[in-house]
């Protein structure tokens, strides 16, 4: 029994340590071949969301977000699920990509604006609140903005004993 415990905890530092960037199912990243949509993700990192085909949750993939990173290939027409995961942040998002679309997303995290109406004291019980920000703006091949993009703030529900969906 302490031999198991011993490697259970070799394997999860190790994995710790290697900085895995998929947890369960990779997201099924299209080929050269297939339809896809460019994504640019800047500021901080998120993962891209893998769902089976009953919708429930099956991994992630990280997706870095620093200068110069490349854009990847995403899956076109369907809704493209991603969670941005930083210090007190965990904000599941969507939006549907459309075919040979060109995306940039930003994730955020920051101060809470205060409230006007609230009173000096109220306004310093809040001064640490927190905000978590996804936007994504459709851009053109030059990389100029076109339009923002509307993206749904998602809510991880347990559907069953092993099905989580985000709605």
């Amino acid at each position: 029994m302490k031999s198991i415990k011993n490697n259970l905890s070799l394997f999860l530092t190790l994995a710790f340590l290697t900085g895995c960037t998929t947890v369960g199912h990779p997201y099924p990243f299209p080929n050269d071949s297939e339809p896809s949509a460019a994504l640019q993700i800047e500021g901080k990192a998120v993962y891209l969301l893998t769902l089976n085909e009953k919708g429930c949750y099956t991994g992630k993939t990280y997706v870095d977000g620093s200068p110069g990173a490349m854009p990847v290939k995403v899956v076109p027409d369907k809704p493209l699920v991603i969670s941005y995961e930083e210090n007190v942040c965990m904000l599941p998002a969507s939006f549907t990509p459309q075919k040979d679309g060109r995306y940039r997303l930003v994730a955020w995290e920051g101060h809470k604006p205060s409230d006007p109406d609230m009173s000096f004291f109220q306004s310093m019980m809040r001064v640490h609140d927190r905000q978590c920000i996804v936007g994504v703006m459709e851009i053109s091949p030059a990389g100029e903005p076109v339009k923002a993009v509307k993206v749904t703030e998602l809510r991880p529900r347990q559907t069953a004993l092993t099905c989580i969906k985000f709605r």
